[in-house]
């Protein structure tokens, strides 16, 4: 872990040295509430993951999902300031900053996962530092982006693909298909009916606990609290067919007993919503598994073996699964949960939502804080998640009557 070490002078032996890195990366970071957040920043930085406050290793023996590389591949900022031999942040320059840059691009880095990465060299600088007294000034912040290509014009569209209309309606479907012939099917539809029907972040989808689910009558309104970025807690409204699938969800949902622990007699844990077999928290990783799955499975590649149950077989053999293949074609290597949040905004506006409300449904910065608490039952009632729903479901899934 040299590489994290060696920025950063320090008198003392190795394990001082180590010691007084360690802290001082735990400070930048602790900036970051979401960990999420911090484990993005330290893997671009290159500081070493278990040094990430609040960080857990995972599980070896669990099945991921296709996550984002963690693994260090010498080019991270902090790698490649030891490679080169700086012994400081105050000595890095702009043409340190852009030689790195240059070093990325030839080993194949995209231009936006370059641009992200000095974003974060950026923010390492600005937030922590410069305040610290650790530089005089941030070499990244000079950096000519666009000889770097790394600015993006307003005319350039989001590198992040929207789901068509069409699309959203075929991945729910597909979900509401597949429910009751897999074990966890009714939890997997029910997660991706709030993602497509809130345009919530895969982040705040997993980490709803059981308790901001609230549904006060059978068949009316319901709302979900979800923890968004900034450590930010928001309610979302939920329309009746996404609130009808978490309630068939929750017809299923069991979660394990777990024994008491002493000391904790009385002190009642939060539960999460959507859970393993094992009672755990589903991991962010498994709503993109999931959306893979719905994919893949009505619209396999040409060599992918045939499915083994009848029930699958017949199923797929049917009309309206060809007419779901054909939108989720398209989607079967790319699909990512982001783009869940793109098309929801996209299509609430495009059916007349107004774009203030969809902010707010989507939890963006730019809505203060202040007027989230004044007007919340009123935002609510008028989200556009009330059209956009049933306007997926139309013509396939009739809701239910209270």
């Amino acid at each position: 872990m040299t590489h994290a070490v060696a920025t950063i002078e320090e008198p003392g032996g190795k394990t001082s040295r180590e010691r007084f890195a360690r802290e001082r990366f735990a400070q930048f970071l602790r900036i970051y509430t979401s960990l999420n957040t911090r484990i993005a920043y330290a893997t671009d930085l290159g500081i070493p993951l278990e040094w990430v406050p609040g960080y857990q290793p995972p599980d070896p023996q669990r099945r991921r999902g296709r996550a984002r590389r963690t693994e260090p591949t010498g080019l991270e900022w902090l790698n490649w300031c030891v490679r080169s031999g700086f012994g400081s942040f105050a000595d890095v320059r702009v043409q340190h900053v852009e030689q790195w840059l240059e070093e990325l691009a030839d080993a194949g880095y995209r231009d936006a996962t370059r641009a992200r990465m000095l974003s974060a060299v950026s923010a390492f600088y600005r937030k922590y530092l410069l305040r610290e007294g650790l530089a005089e000034h941030n070499p990244a912040a000079l950096v000519d982006r666009s000889n770097q290509h790394l600015n993006r014009s307003a005319a350039t569209p989001s590198t992040t693909a929207m789901w068509s209309f069409e699309a959203c309606r075929a991945l729910l479907h597909a979900a509401h298909l597949l429910a009751p012939g897999r074990r966890d099917g009714l939890r997997d539809r029910a997660m991706v009916e709030v993602l497509i029907g809130t345009g919530v972040r895969a982040e705040e989808l997993v980490g709803v606990d059981l308790d901001g689910y609230q549904r006060p009558a059978p068949g009316g309104p319901a709302a979900l609290r979800v923890h968004g970025k900034g450590g930010k807690d928001r309610r979302v409204a939920l329309a009746a067919p996404v609130a009808d699938a978490i309630e068939d969800y929750l017809a299923v949902r069991s979660t394990p007993a777990v024994p008491a622990v002493a000391g904790q007699v009385g002190n009642r844990v939060a539960q999460p919503l959507f859970v393993t077999r094992t009672g755990a928290r589903v991991h962010v990783t498994h709503v993109q598994a999931v959306l893979r799955r719905l994919c893949a499975t009505f619209a396999p590649a040409p060599d992918a073996p045939a499915p083994r149950a009848r029930w699958l077989r017949d199923l797929l053999a049917t009309e309206q699964a060809a007419v779901i293949a054909q939108h989720l074609g398209p989607l079967r290597e790319t699909i990512h949960p982001h783009s869940a949040r793109h098309s929801y905004a996209t299509h609430a506006i495009t059916r007349g939502a107004e774009p203030r409300q969809v902010q707010h449904d989507l939890g963006h910065a730019a809505l203060s804080t202040t007027e989230g608490y004044l007007h919340d039952a009123e935002e609510l009632a008028q989200s556009a998640a009330h059209e956009l729903a049933p306007a997926l479901h139309r013509g396939w899934l009739a809701t239910r009557n209270g």
